[in-house]
């Protein structure tokens, strides 16, 4: 019987890491779509709008997330309520303290607009990655820290490069560019979680 409990804590363990590994897809494509709404929102016309389309993106990631988290961590809620809240506090920093520190022009307001979630994962990644990923014992694969730490080291050229745009096209092109940035990020994070999470069963 204790060889039985053993191996249905390490299949609990297995099952918690493969569903880890797919929420990078899942919010990937959360956040890839509301980019697209918002390209096309602003290529249409309606460009002051585009930016609300992360609110119900917000909305929904935080729903989604609140559902995974008590399918696999039923018993230990209230560590990853502070999730929530990191994940809150550089959204609210880069999209309504820091606009009012920088002297951007219209063009260039609406690029960091478009691009400003990018940084601000990078920065939630980093602060649930060293306080309170790294406390899961559950989860065998960290991935949290490294891709926000590669999230920031790629947002300082795209930051750059939305301070050069000439056109709503280059705005929506630094949009795109971060929305392939994330993907690419969130892929590497998922297959790299997938393929290591048989570690759990050993």
């Amino acid at each position: 019987m204790e060889e039985v409990g053993r191996f249905a804590l390490k299949l609990e363990k297995y099952r918690y890491n493969l569903i880890a590994s797919i929420s990078w897809i899942i919010f990937g494509s959360i956040f890839a779509t509301a980019i697209m709404v918002m390209s096309a929102l602003l290529l249409l016309g309606f460009g002051s709008y585009a930016v609300l389309t992360l609110i119900p993106a917000a909305i929904v990631s935080f729903a989604v997330f609140h559902g995974i988290r008590r399918v696999i961590s039923p018993a230990d809620r209230g560590m990853w309520k502070w999730e929530c809240v990191f994940f809150t506090i550089p959204f609210l920093v880069f999209y309504f303290l820091l606009p009012d520190f920088l002297h951007l022009s219209n063009l260039q307001a609406f690029a960091y607009s478009f691009t400003a979630w990018y940084p601000s994962l990078g920065v939630a990644f980093v602060l649930v990655g060293v306080f309170i990923e790294r406390r899961d014992e559950m989860l065998v694969t960290k991935m949290r820290l490294p891709a926000g730490i590669l999230i920031l080291l790629t947002s300082a050229p795209l930051e750059l490069v939305c301070m050069e745009v000439k056109s709503f096209c280059d705005v929506v092109a630094a949009g795109l560019i971060a929305t392939a940035l994330m993907l690419s990020i969130y892929t590497a994070c998922a297959l790299y979680g997938f393929f290591r999470g048989h570690k759990a069963l050993f």
